[in-house]
């Protein structure tokens, strides 16, 4: 076998990378996603000629499905087929180095263009009727920072903070999350860190149309807040669907506990969705522990990472109908 038909063999070639590529390949609204970023991405008029607007993004969109540094994902590109497929490219020259990833990075970070590709991936799903506005589901998730003060500074993360979850501390930070009843895809993301109440942030999870709000024993007295949204846009009141506190539960009779707890398994059902996107973001993207440092990188960082999320359980959920 001639080395032309094995390398057609290799492109040919069904794995699971090239899979996972190939619908990534088709969920993402590249034409949209670039026209943000346009405005604030190099001219070219001096200096050297910009790379490809496309090829960086494609770049960084593999930064982040797959947790790669700078470096370590321009050598994943060169090293690996699916990658270079995916990016177009078959030379190591047409490759940027991990600087160039870095700055192109760091421009979408300061101009807060990944906060605009998250609502812009919304705005597609809510006008394929996705996202139906019912209902919202609110939950958070911890996400790990580096406690090493083995850095220039001496210091830990000043924006990270530790909170203590059962009998373990951890330190980092919180994503926040509205999601859709109906859909399980995320409507309103919100970075705060790791020692926020979760209970403070949900009026900025809800977007007012909602007739209800579920959520776990953390955000029991949630409309009873200060700056509580009570009634939806419609002036209907809002039933907040809160999960009781196990202690609450054993006060009650038998009767009571037995009837208590078919409700809390009912609530704990709808409740259920938002796992979904959690399992997405933590373990097909292996996102758990961040390696940049400042609130405003993580917040970057978490809503590219939830766009992605949004639009992939999108693309299974069509797929499934």
């Amino acid at each position: 076998m001639t080395f032309s038909l094995i390398s057609d063999e290799l492109a040919n070639a069904k794995t699971s990378k090239k899979e996972f590529l190939e619908k990534i390949e088709r969920i993402i609204p590249f034409s949209e996603w670039i026209e943000i970023i346009k405005p604030c991405y190099y001219k070219g008029e001096h200096g050297n000629k910009p790379y490809d607007l496309e090829l960086m993004l494609r770049i960084y969109l593999l930064q982040n499905l797959y947790d790669l540094s700078d470096m370590k994902v321009v050598n994943e590109v060169i090293d690996s087929r699916a990658f270079s497929d995916f990016c177009g490219v078959d030379s190591p020259n047409q490759i940027p180095d991990g600087d160039t990833v870095g700055r192109f990075r760091n421009i979408l970070v300061l101009n807060g263009l990944q906060e605009k590709l998250f609502h812009q991936a919304i705005e597609i799903l809510s006008e394929k009727g996705l996202i139906l506005k019912r209902g919202t589901i609110v939950d958070s998730t911890l996400i790990a920072a580096p406690s090493s003060t083995k850095n220039k500074d001496k210091k830990r993360d000043s924006d990270a903070h530790s909170v203590k979850k059962g009998n373990q501390w951890h330190f980092g930070y919180k994503a926040h999350i509205g999601v859709d009843k109906d859909s399980g895809l995320v409507h309103h993301l919100e970075v705060t860190s790791a020692n926020v109440h979760d209970v403070t942030i949900v009026p900025k999870l809800l977007h007012g149309e909602e007739k209800d709000v579920n959520g776990d024993s953390g955000y029991v007295g949630a409309e009873k807040r200060e700056g509580a949204i009570i009634r939806n846009k419609q002036g209907k009141k809002i039933k907040y669907k809160i999960n009781r506190k196990p202690s609450q539960i054993k006060k009650l009779s038998k009767s009571g506990q037995y009837a208590a707890k078919k409700a809390e398994h009912k609530k704990s059902s709808v409740r259920a969705k938002v796992e979904h996107v959690f399992a997405v973001v933590k373990r097909l993207f292996w996102y758990r522990k961040t390696r940049y440092r400042g609130l405003l990188k993580q917040t970057a960082k978490l809503n590219i990472m939830f766009a992605l999320a949004n639009l992939y359980l999108a693309d299974r959920k069509s797929l499934s109908v």
